[in-house]
């Protein structure tokens, strides 16, 4: 019974915790119709985000700037402490396009 305590504790420990990040404003482009977002997280973290905040940001900046809509265009992860194989702190930052010509 001691032996599976153990194992099981070591295996939550070695899977890490779940941890909710929020998206923060990272970059923008407003001539080029980009917005790019971003979070961080640590190396024993497992991040969850809410991706419908992450496009309703994007599409309320776009319709600050006049288009009618935002849509995901690409994701980088950089390592921001250490290297890529043994990195202690991560930041990923997702760039989403404004989409179409801007509202009349």
């Amino acid at each position: 019974m001691t032996r599976l305590l153990v194992f099981l504790a070591a295996t939550v420990g070695i899977a890490g915790c779940t941890t909710y990040k929020l998206w923060t404003e990272y970059g923008e482009d407003q001539a080029a119709g980009t917005i790019q977002l971003s979070y961080e997280y640590r190396k024993f973290e497992n991040p969850q985000v809410d991706e419908r905040a992450g496009i309703e940001t994007a599409r309320a900046r776009c319709r600050e700037w006049g288009y009618r809509d935002a849509q995901r265009k690409g994701e980088d992860r950089q390592c921001q402490n250490g290297t890529d194989s043994d990195c202690s702190k991560w930041l990923v930052i997702r760039e989403y396009r404004c989409l179409r010509e801007p509202v009349r």
